[in-house]
């Protein structure tokens, strides 16, 4: 039986469409992760969210969830190491930012290296030189960064070091060869006073922080008004529009996620 022409091109079209992804299933692990910012040891393919920003897996066992993320987008990167990066946790499978954990928080961390890189760009003049530096903005932004932020266990943040009490959570962020930023975490059920046991779907939603200008105040004394990182607010600014500034960055970029456990 022949088909009407126009049910042929309606079937070509649907064939030629991308498959979209219905959700995520939580993954088994076949051996240890580690929080180091590389994620070479995960067994699995990378997942891609339906925007396509972030590749991510988010697996579990009895005690912890295991959360990895990957972008190669400039102004996402940006952004993260900048004006921080949030994952949120939702035991209910919805997208409610109630439960977080904050790292990069950006802030003073990222204010302080902006400034140090803004001074080495000055010396930055050749093509090669300027993708060389791209790079070394890319890393120094995200090296070493020691302070977190645990979001809904009280009414404001709780503000810790890497190595201070996370409640047992473990995070990194890294740079891969590709250039892309690699996040890991660990984050125990019972560090936000969870239990998988009931649990039947979970939500991780990935959230940048956004560019917000500082206040500054129509004066002469400007260079002298000084906030608690020791630098000027103007320079501060500056620093920033120097290594981030573009239009992209006032606002957050965020992706949500629901994994079902079996």
């Amino acid at each position: 039986m022949k088909l009407p022409i126009f049910v042929i091109l309606i079937l070509c079209i649907v064939r030629s469409l991308p498959a979209q992804e219905t959700g995520a299933t939580n993954c088994a692990l076949n051996g240890t992760v580690v929080a180091d910012g590389q994620a070479d040891e995960w067994p699995m393919n990378w997942m891609r969210e339906p925007d396509k920003i972030f590749e991510y897996n988010v697996c579990a066992d009895d005690n912890n969830i295991y959360v990895r993320v990957r972008t190669e987008e400039y102004y996402v990167k940006r952004k993260m190491a900048a004006f921080g990066f949030t994952l949120w946790i939702d035991p209910k499978g919805k997208k409610k930012r109630k439960l977080g954990l904050r790292f990069p928080v950006g802030g003073v961390e990222a204010t302080e290296r902006a400034a140090e890189l803004r001074q080495s760009e000055r010396n930055v003049q050749s093509a090669s030189e300027r993708a060389d530096f791209q790079k070394e903005v890319d890393r120094k932004l995200i090296s070493d960064l020691e302070v977190l932020e645990l979001i809904g266990l009280t009414d404001d943040p709780i503000t810790s070091t890497r190595s201070g009490i996370t409640n047992g959570i473990k995070v990194a962020i890294g740079l891969d060869a590709q250039g892309s930023y690699v996040y890991e975490a660990i984050v125990p059920f019972k560090a936000y006073r969870l239990s998988r046991a009931t649990i039947s779907d979970l939500t991780i939603g990935f959230e940048t922080g956004k560019y917000i200008p500082p206040k500054v105040k129509t004066s002469t004394k400007v260079e002298s008004q000084r906030d608690f990182t020791g630098a000027t607010q103007m320079s501060r600014m500056q620093g920033y529009q120097s290594l981030v500034g573009n239009p992209k960055l006032s606002y957050p970029t965020d992706a949500w996620v629901t994994v079902k456990f079996k």
